[in-house]
């Protein structure tokens, strides 16, 4: 009885060829991925939107003063079906006396953010205890991050000095509101390594083992 004969292989050049393709499609991927990812193309542009990744919106960029055992406010709301929105920004907070916030800080420095909502805020006036969104504690600096609630609501930002004996606060804030997408965080994230190859450089060697797998 013959021996069964194994199926023939593809000659080396084919192999070649066939990688060569393969790497050929690679590069093609990873430069319209780094392209719309950079781009001021107004097509990119809408290509990275239906991703996500739309501008962050100002609610809040000025430097304004708090007085001792007072509290001063701003509103943002959000519309019906906002889901995946995160407050983020930071403010510092110095009594008007410092003259600069690159000197010793002084002891009674600092403000407390709160973030509220409509309902909680209205409480909170009165003094009771509320359950707030964000609560920075009384602190000098602070980088923001609040997950917001889905869904429409009104907020309230609540700088509150009032454990502060005497002294106003001085207060300079940068907040925003910052859609959350896993795929405008990566898009946000990739323009700031350099170079551009070395962002997409963990995309590189997941994809090219799916291509030279047989």
């Amino acid at each position: 009885m013959p021996a069964a004969s194994s199926p023939a292989q593809p000659s080396s050049p084919q192999k070649r060829k066939r990688h060569l393709w393969r790497w050929i499609f690679l590069a093609l991927l990873l430069g319209a991925i780094a392209w719309i990812t950079i781009s001021a193309n107004p097509f990119a542009q809408g290509l990275r939107e239906i991703g996500g990744d739309r501008p962050d919106q100002e609610i809040l960029q000025r430097t304004f003063s708090v007085s001792p055992r007072s509290f001063r406010y701003y509103t943002f709301s959000l519309p019906e079906g906002s889901s995946h929105v995160a407050l983020v920004g930071e403010f510092t907070a110095l009594l008007e006396k410092d003259k600069s916030p690159d000197g010793p800080e002084s002891a009674g420095s600092g403000i407390e953010l709160l973030v509220l909502s409509e309902a909680a805020f209205a409480i909170w006036q009165k003094g009771s205890t509320v359950t707030s969104v964000y609560d920075s504690g009384r602190v000098s600096h602070a980088k923001v991050r609040a997950e917001l609630p889905e869904g429409a609501g009104v907020y309230y930002l609540v700088f509150s000095n009032k454990l502060s004996p005497s002294g106003a606060s001085n207060v300079r804030a940068n907040l925003q509101l910052h859609s959350r997408s896993w795929l405008a965080d990566w898009i946000r994230w990739l323009p700031t390594r350099a170079p551009v190859s070395f962002g997409i450089l963990p995309i590189v060697r997941p994809l090219s083992c799916l291509l030279l797998a047989t």
